[in-house]
């Protein structure tokens, strides 16, 4: 049995002669749940949105539950593929209200298609409930702050079960509260293998201990790939920042990162 969720060949992705990403390979299995880390610009959530299947390559290929992405495939394919990232939804949704925006998961595409059944209102209004949005279901995109757009990708994410919860800085915007019932969810759903994960974030209080592989980009290639334990180190990711930074685990797995970052702002404007 091919245990294989994503697989990535010498993957590049182009902006004219700009390469974002280049000769990427990465191979994500069942079981494993992932962090990508890197500094902006490094090419997280172009890699990403190609796995959620809203970017193409430009060469080398990319594998999503043993299918490459095609004309007949795509909506299906990305209905399995939970896609939650501020800064690729922020430019394409503006009018379309929280509930259409959910509902629009189901069938993998930017607003409602077809087939809508009385149960899937009722689920996208349970979700939109529990994340605290019962009163924004009818409210345009635009209307809504930063931390309940993100609630609604999230929801959006959700709603079809998928196999794969794709992460770009998912708490972005969120308070406090919503931010722990995020990682709470995102957490039941890894520990109790509803999903692969894989989550990007900048913040280490947030990277989880189930988080068993990481993903270093570094200038849209690869820097380092493999365990976290392994690869999330002092030396590891002061080599990858050009910067020197502590990195510490409590008992439980949890980390942080001491990180010296001096200013010289007060010389310069006073």
């Amino acid at each position: 049995m091919n245990d294989t969720i994503i697989q990535a060949s010498n993957l590049c992705m182009q902006s004219g002669k700009k390469f974002l990403l280049r000769n990427i390979n990465w191979t994500v299995k069942a079981g494993e749940h992932w962090l990508v880390f890197g500094m902006n610009g490094s090419g997280k959530t172009t890699l990403l949105s190609a796995v959620a299947g809203f970017k193409c390559p430009t060469k080398g290929t990319l594998e999503v539950l043993g299918h490459t992405y095609n004309n007949e495939n795509i909506f299906a394919l990305r209905k399995k593929v939970g896609w939650v990232s501020s800064s690729f939804f922020d430019v394409y949704l503006s009018q379309e209200p929280a509930l259409e925006i959910v509902l629009s998961g189901l069938s993998g595409t930017l607003g409602i298609r077809y087939g809508i059944t009385d149960s899937d209102v009722r689920k996208a209004k349970a979700l939109l409930r529990e994340l605290q949005l019962q009163d924004k279901i009818n409210t345009p995109f635009y209307l809504m702050s930063k931390g309940e757009r993100q609630n609604v990708l999230i929801a959006r994410a959700l709603i079809a079960q998928p196999q794969i919860l794709v992460l770009d800085e998912p708490s972005t915007g969120l308070d406090i509260y919503a931010r722990e019932h995020m990682l709470n969810t995102v957490r039941d759903l890894a520990q109790n293998q509803q999903v692969t994960v894989i989550y990007v974030t900048h913040y280490p209080e947030e990277i989880q201990p189930f988080m068993n592989k990481t993903l270093l980009l570094r200038d849209g290639q690869v820097f380092a790939q493999g365990n976290t334990n392994e690869i999330v180190t002092s030396s590891m990711i002061s080599d990858l920042m050009r910067e020197p930074v502590a990195v510490h685990r409590d008992e439980e797995g949890y980390m942080r990162m001491q990180i010296e970052a001096p200013t010289a702002v007060r010389s310069i404007c006073y």
